[in-house]
């Protein structure tokens, strides 16, 4: 009768180990194949950067597809605050990089 007993425990813990082996099996390939409720991510939307006035409202700055937006975050909703194009992005880093040059010279 032990011997019955130690049988069926160890059955049962190999079939719960089986399960959970199976189950991380599936999160893996899930986050392998970047899977998830919407479907596949496909790398095109990035927070670039996030600013927390307080505690309930920020600022995010988003990219995708080459757009840029910022948006205003609150628990009442969000807005777009402003949206640019990843080339006017480019030239106004420019003119800030020449603006900080000239900067710099003066000062010297």
């Amino acid at each position: 009768m032990q011997t019955g007993m130690l049988s069926m425990v160890l059955q049962s813990m190999l079939g719960l180990a089986f399960v959970l082996g199976l189950f991380a099996l599936l999160v893996w390939a899930a986050r392998r194949l970047n899977l998830h409720q919407g479907g596949p991510l496909h790398g095109d939307f990035k927070i670039i950067q996030r600013l927390h006035i307080d505690s309930k409202n920020s600022i995010v700055e988003i990219r995708h597809k080459e757009q840029h937006y910022l948006l205003g975050l609150s628990p009442s909703g969000m807005v777009q605050l402003h949206h640019a194009q990843e080339h006017e992005l480019e030239q106004h880093k420019k003119h800030e990089k020449v603006l900080n040059q000239h900067t710099k010279a003066k000062q010297e």
